[in-house]
């Protein structure tokens, strides 16, 4: 009898949940299997050339945060000359490094292959990832700081966030204009980062709280739901003990104090161009399942312990169970959990960029019966959410809506055609990066600077027969005029022009084999040798 007693205080081993859940930088499963602290290492990156030792000038609550950047230049450059800056994302135990960061930022070659073009690589690993995202942004600021210092005068910046790194690049750039601070950040691209916020299947959340008494592998994994970042992050978050049968579920007070800091700074920054990606699919795709359907079934029981541990999806606004947990041991405790909730957003089955939480929780060896997952991965970033589109339906059709970068704060949007795991990076993905941090664009306000192009008109706009499209141009070369649909896939190559001076060409609303294109938003991508702009018309039906 007290060896069962033993065995069931060391219930569950529950490292492998540890990495599997980890909200954000992750190596791709293609990569490496998940890694915990202390786990064996990656395979090694190619060395930086330089790590700069970053501590904000500027506390948060007191606290002035730290990081450090890793500096990979490209191939001929003595020092920093052309750079991109990276910020990480949330890093569960603090344990990801150069080598981690490497491997994630080089799927499809990416990172090699914007260093053949010329661009320096610095990536910010923070001290603490689970911190504060406003203490965090104050090491960016810095960092970036640093890295102006470094360049030429005339030089520009692109900065990258993915995950929850857009967050803190979007509060930091916002704080520095708001603050009278000039940067010469050029581009913002946020990459699956969580503008909406973020989601771990709240099921799962009381899942692990439930069982952090009886292995402190859970009880790590709890604590660390409850670090700031995290707490700043989650659309629902777990309370212990649970409100109510029937509550809606809510965030942790500290999103809305994030929310409110935003707000401050006017939410986004603005003399720059700002892109936003999503990993999840923006025709309205779900993870395979419905809301309210079971995640993960976990039912044991002999003539000594009984134990249960079963999750479910969030339903959609109606009263439903996410989590029901027992732990009977024979002539000893007998403890249970039952959260039931009412009004949710099915954020589980939602489209978006996701996390293999579920499988990964299949795989772990507990001392009784089998833990199974009856779906393998839950949304963690919805598409809405990494598009900052405001609207309060998960299942928006970005694809189907004309215009839906209009009813973002972005001057382009990308999404996946079906969902995708979170900052993965696809051969097309890849593209779409690269030809986003590849040139300059001109200012916000449209004035082409030296050596620019610039979009000037659609006219019509909306077209439903031909659109005159006029733009501008500084240099003498040739100027290469492409129509883009909404996801990124060229439509039409148009007649070019050539030369500086102001030129107009003739779009007839149909494809390069001639046919009618659908209703809807299309791109137009001027380029003039290393120099582009992008401007946007709309196609109605016409007579055509």
């Amino acid at each position: 009898m007290t060896n069962h007693r033993k065995a069931s205080v060391a219930l569950l081993t529950l490292t492998s949940l540890l990495a599997a859940t980890r909200p954000a930088y992750a190596a791709p499963p293609s990569a490496w299997p998940w890694q915990t602290a202390g786990a064996a290492s990656v395979l090694a990156a190619p060395a930086p050339d330089d790590t700069i030792a970053v501590t904000a000038s500027v506390p948060y609550l007191g606290v002035a945060g730290q990081g450090r950047g890793y500096v990979y230049l490209a191939p001929g450059h003595a020092g920093i000359t052309d750079p991109i800056v990276v910020a990480e994302g949330f890093d569960i135990d603090n344990a990801m490094g150069w080598n981690e960061l490497y491997a994630l930022l080089n799927q499809q070659n990416l990172i090699e292959d914007l260093r053949a073009r010329g661009y320096d690589a610095v990536v910010l690993d923070f001290a603490d990832a689970t911190d504060y995202i406003q203490r965090n942004a104050f090491v960016f600021t810095e960092l970036i700081t640093q890295v102006e210092n470094q360049i030429a005068p005339d030089q520009t910046v692109a900065v990258v966030g993915a995950s929850m790194g857009g967050l803190v690049a979007r509060y930091g750039l916002a704080w520095l204009e708001t603050q009278g601070v000039p940067h010469r950040v050029r581009t913002f691209l946020s990459y699956d980062a969580p503008q909406r916020g973020a989601n771990l299947p709240l099921g799962l959340q009381y899942w692990v709280d439930f069982f952090s008494g009886q292995s402190v592998d859970a009880a790590y994994f709890r604590d660390r739901l409850n670090t700031p970042a995290a707490r700043q992050m989650l659309v629902y978050h777990f309370t212990s003990p649970p409100p109510p049968a029937g509550s809606t579920p809510a965030a942790d007070p500290l999103r809305a104090g994030l929310e409110a800091d935003l707000a401050a700074v006017g939410g986004y920054p603005t003399h720059l161009r700002r892109v936003a990606f999503s990993n999840g699919s923006g025709g309205g795709l779900d993870q395979g399942y419905a809301a309210a359907a079971q995640l993960i079934s976990y039912n044991y029981a002999n003539l000594l312990v009984t134990i249960v541990g079963n999750v479910w999806a969030l339903p959609s606004s109606v009263a439903d169970t996410v989590f029901d947990g027992r732990i009977k041991i024979l002539f000893g405790s007998d403890t249970r959990r039952t959260v039931v909730v009412s009004g949710a957003l099915p954020y589980d089955s939602a489209p978006g960029g996701w996390r293999a939480s579920l499988a990964q929780l299949d795989t772990t060896l507990a001392p009784y019966g089998d833990i199974v997952a009856l779906h393998p991965a839950h949304c963690f970033i919805p598409t809405v959410s990494a598009l900052d589109l405001p609207t309060s339906n998960l299942f928006f059709d970005v694809a189907g809506t004309p215009d839906a970068v209009a009813l973002t704060p972005f001057q382009a949007i990308y999404w996946a055609e079906a969902n995708e795991e979170h900052v993965h990076i696809s051969v097309q993905e890849a593209q779409w990066v690269i030809d986003e941090l590849d040139h300059p664009t001109v200012a916000v306000s449209g004035a082409p600077a030296p050596g620019h192009v610039a979009f000037l008109s659609a006219a019509p706009n909306p077209a439903s027969d031909d659109a005159r499209l006029t733009f501008s141009a500084t240099g003498d070369g040739r100027c290469d005029v492409r129509v883009y649909a909404l996801g990124g896939r060229v439509v039409r190559a148009l007649a070019a022009a050539s030369g500086a001076g102001t030129h107009t060409v003739v779009w007839d609303g149909r494809d390069d084999r001639g046919a009618a294109v659908p209703v809807g938003l299309y791109f137009v991508r001027v380029e003039q040798g290393a120099q582009a702009a992008v401007g946007r018309v709309v196609r109605m039906a016409g007579s055509r």
